[in-house]
């Protein structure tokens, strides 16, 4: 995987590119992470032209301009950006997470672009009901009022992974390697974070679970989601719950965490490949 970038609009999204010659197919990470995350699944799309993107303020990719912020809508925005100015057509888009959900939305408001939709441990948008609306905002605007005080610091990696670590089911060796992108260095070898602060502040407001399904229910395309049994996403019951929004999907259910295909890229990495090259 080579390191690679593109023009999408106003921002330069990097990533890591094999240089394929099939099918493109994007990878998009996940919340925090980077296209290092995607790495492990590699191997397994040696017959595709398989991009990791690092989505805008997360690893090497350009960070959104001053008094802008991160919404999900921006990020279809550059997608749409991206695959016009490549001229691609009928991409497969395989997402973990955020990525899973940007995957769907994107195949959701466009259909006629996408040719198969691949969402590890995620089942579609997040979505909160319309009483929660004015608290929503509320806490959006605060935490966007903070970041925007915050001020460069040193990181040490070590540090970073334990804490990483602390909060989430990620094998250490793994949250290593996703941060170790997400970091830069000055000249007298200091670590800062490469991703923007102002990824950690919070939506301006979520779809509704009716907004959300009237989303999804235009998806055309087959649909592979995966489900990871010690996840706190619980795609196997939001799955259950949601399959009629799907005209054509499936889950598979593999053992591990949030990261599973980072964890066990041998068993989610032959059903990916398998899913693909039937599309």
């Amino acid at each position: 995987m080579l390191e690679t970038e593109f023009h999408a609009g106003p921002v330069i999204l990097t990533g890591l590119d094999n240089q394929g010659t099939g099918t493109v197919v994007l990878g998009l990470h996940g919340y925090l992470d980077n296209a290092e995350s995607l790495r492990p699944l590699a191997p397994y799309l040696q017959e595709q032209h398989f991009i990791a993107l690092d989505l805008a303020g997360h690893g090497h990719a350009s960070h959104r301009p001053q008094g802008a912020h991160y919404n999900q809508i921006d990020y279809i925005q550059d997608l749409f950006a991206l695959i016009e100015q490549q001229s691609w057509q009928q991409v497969v888009l395989l997402g973990h997470s955020m990525g899973g959900i940007l995957a769907t939305l994107y195949a959701g408001l466009f259909p006629e672009k996408v040719k198969g939709v691949i969402s590890l441990d995620a089942c579609g948008p997040l979505t909160q009901s319309e009483d929660t609306t004015a608290q929503q905002m509320r806490e959006s605007v605060l935490s966007r009022y903070e970041k925007s005080r915050n001020r460069l610091r040193t990181v040490d990696l070590d540090s970073a992974v334990k804490a990483r670590c602390r909060v989430s089911d990620i094998p250490e060796e793994h949250a290593r390697a996703i941060l170790s992108r997400n970091l830069t260095q000055d000249a007298g070898g200091h670590g800062f974070w490469a991703s923007d602060p102002r990824l950690r502040t919070r939506s301006t407001v979520r779809l509704t679970e009716p907004q959300a399904r009237d989303i999804m229910q235009h998806i055309t395309c087959p649909v592979l989601f995966t489900s990871a049994s010690q996840s706190f996403k619980k795609v196997s019951e939001v799955y259950a719950g949601r399959r009629d929004w799907f005209a054509n999907s499936r889950c598979e259910y593999f053992e591990g965490g949030h990261h599973v295909h980072m964890e066990k890229p041998d068993l989610i990495g032959p059903v990916i490949r398998d899913f693909v090259e039937q599309l």
